[in-house]
């Protein structure tokens, strides 16, 4: 992240009048001038200066540095009320800690962020760039902690008023997988789609940023298991960043495309789209992205008739470190150890499996409600695999339960097609065959596992 002060006329017009019109007069007082006094000193006249200090009239930079040089001061002063070095200071800071971040380190960046946005409450500053970038880092950070409601109202803040920058989108794109992750998938449709229009009369539409905006909202669609629609969206972003010449958001697209089509069942489809993803994300050093889609990778590996449960693992110790030692957050290294496990279970080492479960439940967010679910499920297997055959149908019971309360209909019936399974050994053929009936019932059934 980079928290360069913009230009300090558009910085100008930000604060507004009333704001810098008060700092005018704090200053002509400051210097113990009269209004009379400092009209001679700027060549100013009297009137424009009681207008100004008034908040009725906005000055443009020349007269601010005119006042400023007659009262001792300086323009980044009576704009933002700080100093420009205490600005460049606080940048510096909030650059630092943002870096910090790629080492795992969410606590100090919300320490910074959160003394900056005192320091400048305190000293009455008006330094919007700076406001941003502090809310931005604490965002960011609380993500990566796993406090993804406290993320979610730092990125409301970010993208109430819509601006014509592209980290306004990306502030989108960040709420919108917030609010996935916290299992709301309406808002994080909405999110997106909300801001459509918006960002076509921004002229933005044309945008890596607006591309990705899109697929994020697609992600949800799949949540909702609409796989079909999710399928379209990504499909249609693909050939248009292409024809835009927009490679990122081609990748991206087919990032989550794959992701559709492995849920709908689809594991060859769904791997040749992902692969070529990874090829442009390993050739572009993203290191965030490339450990989340190694991740996605070995998930499509363990779906795979047989599955390959190896090769996942093989994929999943590459991941590992790209996602320890990156930006990426705690739904991504809880998603990362989930997956793990899974792969471990299937090669029949369920001890291992089951301690990186653990540390799978740890990373886990406490409001992420649809990874608790495939955790809970993943521990209902383990009991299956164990002859703990009353443990997994209690497992998988909770699982359904937790689907049901984000309405994710293709991942309740594929649970209900599993217990159903579970419960013919049971030998409670009632129960299953009641199972087996609601699973039915939901979209997106990818057959017995």
């Amino acid at each position: 992240m980079t928290t360069l002060s913009p230009d300090l006329s558009t910085l100008l017009a930000q604060v507004g009048p009333v704001v810098v019109g008060g700092r005018v007069r704090a200053a002509r007082a400051d210097a113990t001038l009269s209004l009379v006094e400092l009209s001679r000193s700027t060549g100013l006249g009297v009137v424009l200066l009681d207008d100004v200090e008034h908040g009725r009239h906005l000055p443009d930079l020349d007269v601010l540095v005119r006042i400023a040089a007659a009262t001792g001061t300086t323009a980044e002063v009576l704009v933002t009320g700080l100093s420009d070095d205490l600005a460049t200071d606080l940048g510096g800071e909030l650059d630092l800690a943002g870096l910090g971040l790629t080492t795992h380190s969410p606590a100090a960046a919300l320490t910074t962020a959160d003394g900056v946005l005192d320091r400048l409450a305190a000293a009455g500053a008006t330094a919007p760039h700076l406001e941003r970038a502090a809310r931005r880092l604490r965002a960011t950070a609380r993500e990566a902690a796993g406090d993804i409601t406290g993320a979610i109202a730092d990125l409301d803040h970010l993208t109430a008023v819509p601006v014509a920058e592209l980290r306004w989108v990306q502030d989108l794109i960040s709420l919108s997988r917030c609010h996935r992750n916290a299992g709301d998938l309406d808002r994080a449709i909405a999110t997106g789609e909300d801001a459509e229009p918006t960002i076509r009369d921004l002229g933005l539409a044309t945008t890596d940023e607006a591309f990705q905006l899109a697929i994020t909202v697609a992600g949800a669609y799949v949540g909702r298991g609409d796989l079909g629609h999710a399928t379209r969206i990504c499909t249609r972003a693909a050939e248009e960043a292409e024809q835009l010449g927009l490679h990122l958001a081609r990748a991206s697209a087919l990032w989550n495309r794959s992701i559709a089509l492995h849920e709908d069942g689809f594991a060859l489809a769904a791997l040749t789209d992902a692969l070529e993803a990874l090829e442009y994300f390993a050739t572009h050093g993203d290191t965030r992205n490339l450990g989340r889609l190694r991740t996605q990778v070995a998930s499509i590996r363990l779906a795979l008739h047989p599955p390959d449960a190896l090769g996942a693992l093989e994929i999943l110790a590459l991941a590992r470190e790209e996602i320890d030692w990156s930006t990426a957050g705690a739904v991504d290294l809880a998603g990362h150890r989930l997956m793990t496990a899974h792969a471990l279970h299937l090669l029949g080492d369920d001890d291992h499996a089951s301690a990186v479960l653990d540390e799978s439940e740890r990373a886990r967010p406490a409001d992420v409600p649809e990874m608790q679910a495939w955790q809970t499920a993943l521990r209902g297997r383990i009991c299956a695999a164990r002859g703990d055959l009353a443990g997994a149908r209690g497992h998988f019971q909770d699982a359904v339960a937790l689907l049901y309360a984000i309405d994710s209909r293709s991942d309740i019936g594929q649970l209900w097609f599993e217990l159903g399974d579970i419960l013919v050994a049971l030998d409670e053929p009632e129960q299953a065959i009641d199972a087996y009936r609601r699973a039915s019932i939901c979209r997106g059934i990818r057959g017995r596992s």
